[in-house]
């Protein structure tokens, strides 16, 4: 669950977010729309704990980031996962080495990697496009494969 609660974050004299209260509940999926400058890259950037709010709570699954930092804060991002705007896949990787490529990161044994990223790409449409390089990928599912 991802709950912000008066969440306000400003730049200098620039009031990026006002107030903002926002409840998602475990396995929903929402999506963040409005116009440029609106504070929705912000918003994110709060929400993963890459930005500190200026003030108010950002909480997920019961641990408020707006308190971790170093290690725990580390830890807590295992748990979160963003696509970024642009998408910034690994030119030289196939879709499922993309995609498995975090989890390598995290320890995760090869099997077990291979066999969850092969679940994500079913799971976003692209269970056929598994040994396709970006080159090879439209715009929109190189953004379901990030």
């Amino acid at each position: 669950m991802i709950e912000l609660r008066a969440l306000r974050k400003v730049f200098g004299e620039t009031v990026a977010l006002e107030e903002i209260d926002l409840s998602v509940p475990a396995g929903e999926i929402h999506g963040i729309v409005g116009r440029s400058g609106a504070g929705k890259s912000t918003l994110i950037r709060c929400l993963t704990g890459l930005e500190s709010p200026t003030s108010g709570t950002v909480s997920i699954d019961g641990v408020d980031l707006t308190n971790q930092s170093g290690s725990g804060l580390r830890e807590a991002r295992r748990s979160i996962g963003m696509v970024f705007q642009h998408v910034n896949l690994l030119d030289s990787s196939t879709a499922l080495k993309n995609v498995a490529h975090p989890l390598k990161i995290a320890g995760v044994g090869k099997a077990e990697r291979l066999d969850k990223a092969r679940d994500l790409l079913e799971f976003v449409g692209l269970g056929d496009r598994v040994d396709n390089y970006p080159s090879q990928l439209s715009g929109g599912q190189k953004q379901r494969v990030g």
